[in-house]
């Protein structure tokens, strides 16, 4: 097979790549709405298709690749959380988690990469370091098996959220094409607002992300602090990009109607949380349209801060709420199986 005829990622082929590739096979690109629709929303096989026909799901068949995904482990907790140890067909494994949120309704947080090459000092992942990127078909297939467990509750996947294992700006490609194939009304069929796309400040990607998805998509800044040097002990590669231009690339990033851009800041005590920090989170989040997620710091092993009790955890929204900060918190979802924010490294997978 010449490099041209390079066997396409079925399940991550935005439609406008899978019409061309329809096309080039043979098939035809008028049944690319036909085959996603298959695929993604009815969850069946090629060759069950209404009206491709056998012939043309064999050579789909043939000229593509499906990325092999089994569920490891699934770890429910008490509030419903659900942690999913996923592993891949050349033996390396990511989570996700379904998070439930009101009664019958469910958020994924999903992964981009096999660990996270952003060394942030405060995540479970980063002591994995990088082993790659996944594949954009291996991105949106970690809703696939999420379905079924979020159904057995009684629940649907109505958002998404990249905020598992790895920078999804890091691997742009594979994120832009799987936010494509999830929002497509003909693929997984999610409403552009109710994908969100965290990360720790990449501006040049902001700006590429805003460009593609017209500032429909969600976007969250996980800036922990807006002073230079904690930032920087905290996330290494923010000596790359400074705050102000941080900033700058939220100020570009287009917003749609009422859109908040989320502010991530995850309280460590003495740590972000004292008066000076608090002052630049509130200086920084001033005249942008934003809400601050406080989160606290959730433990993993090996790890140098502390968690806040919960009265230092609410003092931190106090004195934001002083500053005229819009402030929501972030309640831990899944500690008990290592699911919570900045958790996520394999500890259960066995």
């Amino acid at each position: 097979m010449t490099a041209a005829m390079e066997p396409l990622d079925l399940y991550g082929a935005t439609r406008a790549q899978l019409a061309e590739h329809l096309d080039r096979v043979g098939v035809g690109a008028h049944h690319a709405a036909r085959v996603a629709r298959g695929l993604h929303r009815q969850g069946i096989a090629l060759e069950a298709i209404r009206d491709l026909g056998p012939r043309h799901a064999r050579a789909i068949r043939d000229s593509t690749t499906s990325p092999e995904l089994r569920l490891a482990q699934v770890l429910p907790t008490e509030d419903g959380t659900t942690k999913l140890v996923i592993a891949l067909a050349d033996g390396a494994r990511v989570e996700a988690v379904i998070i439930p949120g009101g009664t019958k309704r469910a958020t994924l947080c999903l992964s981009s990469q096999v660990g996270c090459a952003m060394g942030c000092t405060f995540c479970a992942t980063a002591t994995m370091g990088l082993v790659r990127g996944l594949s954009p078909g291996e991105i949106v297939r970690q809703l696939h098996l999420a379905r079924p467990i979020a159904a057995a509750a009684g629940r649907r996947i109505t958002r998404v959220v990249f905020m598992g294992m790895g920078e999804p700006l890091h691997h742009y490609a594979a994120t832009r094409d799987a936010i494509a194939v999830l929002t497509d009304m003909n693929g997984v069929a999610l409403a552009r607002d109710s994908v969100t796309v965290s990360t720790v400040g990449l501006p040049a990607r902001i700006d590429q992300l805003g460009r593609d998805f017209g500032g429909q998509v969600q976007l969250a800044l996980s800036l922990h602090s807006a002073r230079q040097p904690t930032r920087e002990r905290l996330i290494p590669t923010a000596a790359r990009h400074d705050v102000a231009s941080l900033r700058a690339a939220l100020d570009r990033y287009p917003r749609r109607g009422r859109a908040f851009i989320m502010l991530e800041v995850v309280v460590i005590p003495g740590l972000t949380d004292t008066p000076d920090e608090l002052a630049a989170i509130a200086a920084f989040a001033s005249g942008l349209p934003a809400i601050v997620n406080l989160i606290p710091w959730n433990p993993f092993g090996g790890a140098s801060f502390r968690a806040p009790t919960s009265g230092e955890f609410v003092e931190a929204r106090r004195r934001l709420d002083a500053l005229g900060v819009r402030v929501r918190l972030r309640l831990p979802r899944g500690r008990e199986v290592a699911a919570a924010c900045g958790q996520l490294a394999l500890a259960t997978a066995g």
